[in-house]
């Protein structure tokens, strides 16, 4: 064999081997990319139900605490319907001439006691207020 032959042999023997080398390099890397891609698919999945999940969790919480606070709002506004009523019922004129009185029933016999208007006030307003509170669930 002349050396000619025996260089383009070399020459087409590394040609072949750097060939393969290419090929082999190019399939490691594909396989990587997909892996890579693969892996960036699965976090940004991950990313996006994360997301999702504070999302709602959020749009939860702000819904309770804005059925919180229109409940504290239909309260108030409760109380003071209350407290104008109270107001308007000891205003009558009877009320104001007479005043409010309670009989007590005892064994000697019957007697009229004079009501403590504040203290009945609080009393009534406190037991309404009560009622409305287990009404609304608060």
């Amino acid at each position: 064999m002349s050396l000619e032959k025996i260089l383009d042999k070399i020459i087409n023997d590394a040609s072949a081997e750097a060939d393969k080398i290419l090929v082999e390099s190019r399939e490691k890397a594909e396989k990587i990319k997909e892996e890579a891609e693969k892996k960036a698919s699965e976090l940004a999945g991950a990313l996006v139900e994360d997301a999702k999940r504070q999302g709602q969790l959020e749009a939860s919480r702000l819904i309770t605490q804005a059925r919180l606070e229109t409940k504290i709002n239909i309260l108030s506004q409760k109380k003071e319907i209350i407290q104008e009523v109270m107001e308007k019922a000891f205003q009558k004129e009877i009320l104001e001439k007479k005043g409010l009185t309670k009989i007590i029933i005892t064994k000697e016999g019957e007697r009229e006691e004079a009501f403590d208007e504040a203290r009945l006030k609080e009393e009534l307003r406190s037991r309404l207020e009560n009622e409305i509170i287990e009404i609304l669930g608060i």
